[in-house]
């Protein structure tokens, strides 16, 4: 694995944007499996039974219906649910559906979300300095800024130049991070992607965008073998070449 940093580089010119992982950057990399679904699966059914009336909640379930391909009554729609955060799916209405259980959680205080404050004082600096930060995650864009507006800086999350979810596609799919520059306005070559998951990244060089492997547990990348095409990086090490001291 290629382990020289950007910072070794002086030539590389700041981006005008840096798209971040939301579950691996501004969340932990295994929030989904160890905090986030479990608790979906666990307030599903009370959920669905305080919504049932819900006009967002009908429609979500009607898209989980029509994805499946087949009529289901409530308690087989419930089941399939279930059998479908188990096993970590990335279908749109599922996340979305997902989302309004988190966002409600979060806005109960029942889950505490972890944010570093060195995260924060790096990002900000980015920020300050002109570079437009983007969060890309599997998580809803609603519980996606819940989550960082109960963190450490409960401004930060308006620091943010923008928020994508699965409804931009896959997180490992090129034709997603396409979608996202011709969102933000700008050339691929002027977007950092930052993960630790070197698929994502993968995806994203494929898109032509510019690519930093962050050093996840343990100071490798996760995912396949394929992390030496991307060059290492740490947010302190970002903030250090690009960003903003005031």
């Amino acid at each position: 694995m290629n382990t020289q940093a950007i910072r070794t580089e002086p030539a590389h010119p700041a981006p005008r944007a840096v798209v971040l992982a939301f579950e691996g950057v501004l969340a932990p990399v295994d929030v989904l499996p160890a905090t986030l679904e479990p608790r979906a699966r666990e307030e599903l059914g009370p959920f669905l039974e305080q919504r049932a009336d819900d006009p967002l909640v009908r429609r979500t379930l009607a898209d989980l219906r029509a994805y499946a391909g087949r009529e289901m009554d409530e308690a087989e729609l419930r089941v399939r649910i279930d059998a479908w955060i188990r096993a970590g799916q990335d279908i749109s209405p599922l996340r979305q559906l997902e989302g309004l259980i988190w966002t409600e959680i979060l806005e109960q205080g029942a889950l505490r979300p972890e944010l570093d404050a060195d995260t924060v004082a790096a990002l900000t600096r980015l920020a300050r300095a002109g570079i437009a930060i983007y969060s890309f995650g599997a998580t809803p864009v609603t519980t996606q800024r819940e989550w960082l507006r109960r963190g450490p800086d409960r401004n930060f999350e308006a620091r943010l130049a923008g928020f994508f979810d699965t409804r931009m596609g896959g997180r490992r799919d090129a034709g997603s991070f396409g979608r996202l520059v011709t969102e933000s306005g700008l050339e691929p070559e002027q977007v950092l992607v930052l993960s630790p998951d070197s698929r994502q990244l993968d995806a994203a060089r494929q898109g032509w965008l510019r690519t930093a492997c962050l050093p996840a547990s343990g100071g490798s990348a996760t995912g396949t073998d394929t992390a030496s095409d991307h060059p290492i990086a740490t947010l302190a090490e970002l903030a250090a070449n690009w960003g903003s001291t005031t």
